[in-house]
């Protein structure tokens, strides 16, 4: 079966839909109702529109239907606005004159022959076999309903005459506009000139009207003064007020007189702060000499140093050269200040005018120590050890700070000494073991001077070595024993002497 004669479009997109569309494939407007079918062999119809004037009809003709180009519904000719979705119907065709051939109604956008039809999705394309989305247009009225009226805000009554807002200040139409003219200051006397009140405008200010103005302050009677400040007042000349007596002179003491007075009394001032200034001066002057003689003489040793005495509480011990800040030969161990104990590693006592240290276990040291903190001293000692026994080392310990920091100077009993400083319980070596022929295996005599960082070794008179470390400059002093792989060396300190230099 071929396509029907008088194929049907959609009336929105053009799209050729087929006898059994009730909608169009392509957008969902609802497709136009189809005429019924002409008889067999019948003349094909032709579509005149509406209103056509003197054209012949056949009685099968009609005008050519309207349709809603938003949803597709049939318009009658009386249907201004579709029934359906509200949308207003489209113009109909003014009738063509009488004779014209008939006007044929092209669907829009037809493509040209031969050429691939254009297929126009619609968005939000429904699925097939979906009903039709409709359209209603946003706030639609109901069919019916009459139009709503906007009426503007604050609309006045109808009859009242309009409020006409006129500017503040606002000068009638005919005056003319007011000029003001600065004030000006009158030359040097010149007696000021009053300026008449402005007068109603009339079309132009009269040239002989002098812009002349008195200062707002000028005292009258005075000729105006071209340099004088508006806010300044000239003084008065009138009359005093009532009951005062003019030219009056104060009944107080003449100027001369009181500048006599108040440059004695200044005098007097000034002497007396300079006496008592001079007082104080002499007063901080003594101070400060008696002050230096003090630390003069006191010892460069801390005041917490022991007083020099025999180890008998006797006079002072004598030395070579220096003041003796502290002395002791162990006489008597009352007085001492080494103190005595005993246990399982070593053994201090006080024996026979000795002090006696001894080591009991192997690779030890241990020490004694004499009350108060001492720098740039001399210090000296004797002592004694048992020939033939334990190879072990005497010593003097000096710039004590704590168990973890200090200096020692050791004399071994086989004829070598050194010098090391134990820092934060880490041994630092400054004079290794070095043999030296002063040494004596039993009877030694240590001195150790001290200035500064300078530290100056002596065995028996004699100088071993000399060497600097700035680590620690002051601190205890004590005596010191050192085993080395054996135990049980004995030393016998016979006395210690620490001098100032």
């Amino acid at each position: 079966m071929g396509d029907s004669p008088n194929p049907t479009l959609c009336a929105s997109c053009g799209h050729k839909l087929t006898p059994k569309d009730r909608f169009c494939p392509e957008c969902g407007a609802r497709a136009p109702e189809r005429p019924s079918a002409p008889a067999a062999g019948a003349p094909p119809t032709v579509v005149i529109p509406p209103g056509q004037a003197g054209a012949e009809t056949s009685p099968e003709s009609t005008a050519a239907p309207i349709f809603c180009m938003n949803c597709g519904r049939k318009l009658t000719p009386e249907d201004r606005f579709c029934p359906e979705c509200g949308t207003r119907a489209p113009e109909r065709p003014s009738a063509p004159a009488a004779g014209a051939p008939p006007t044929v109604v092209i669907p829009p956008q037809q493509p040209t022959a031969g050429a691939a039809p254009t297929v126009i999705i619609p968005p939000d394309q429904p699925t097939p076999g979906a009903p039709p989305t409709v359209m209603i247009p946003p706030e639609q009225p109901a069919t019916g309903a009459p139009p709503t009226v906007v009426i503007p805000p604050q609309q006045p009554t109808p009859g009242v005459p309009p409020t006409v807002i006129i500017p503040p200040e606002q000068l009638p139409a005919a005056a003319a506009p007011t000029v003001v003219i600065p004030p000006e200051q009158s030359p040097a006397g010149v007696p000021p000139v009053t300026p008449p009140p402005p007068q109603p405008s009339v079309g132009k200010t009269p040239a002989s009207y002098p812009p002349s103005v008195i200062p707002p302050a000028q005292s009258a009677g005075t000729p105006p003064d071209p340099f004088m400040p508006p806010t300044v007042t000239p003084a008065s000349y009138g009359p005093p007020p009532a009951g005062t007596d003019p030219f009056q002179i104060p009944s107080t003491t003449s100027p001369m007189q009181t500048a006599g007075t108040n440059k004695w009394l200044i005098w007097g001032l000034v002497g007396g702060s300079g006496c008592l200034l001079l007082i104080l001066i002499g007063i901080c002057v003594f101070i400060a000499v008696s002050i230096f003689a003090v630390v003069d003489s006191v010892p460069t040793s801390s005041s917490t140093e022991a007083t020099a005495t025999t180890g008998d509480g006797g006079s002072p011990a004598s030395g070579s050269s220096g003041r003796v800040l502290f002395s002791d030969d162990f006489e008597s161990p009352q007085a001492g200040e080494l103190g005595e104990s005993e246990d399982s590693s070593s053994r201090y006592a006080y024996e026979a005018g000795r002090y006696v240290i001894e080591v009991k276990e192997p690779e030890l040291l241990v020490w004694a120590l004499v009350n108060g903190s001492y720098r740039d001293v001399i210090i000296e000692t004797s002592y004694s050890t048992v020939g033939g026994g334990p190879i072990g080392a005497a010593g003097i310990i000096f710039n004590y700070q704590d168990e973890d920091n200090f200096y020692l100077f050791s004399v071994s009993n086989d004829g070598y000494y050194a010098v090391e400083l134990l820092e934060n319980n880490q041994w630092i070596t400054l004079i290794d073991w070095t043999q030296h022929e002063a040494i004596d295996p039993e009877n030694n005599r240590l001195r150790v001077e001290l200035n500064g960082d300078e530290i100056t070794l002596f065995v028996n008179e004699r100088q071993l070595e000399q060497t600097r470390d700035p680590t620690f400059t002051r601190g205890d002093i004590g005596l010191a024993v050192t085993s080395f792989d054996q135990s049980g060396i004995t030393v016998r300190y016979e006395e210690i002497t620490i001098r100032s230099r």
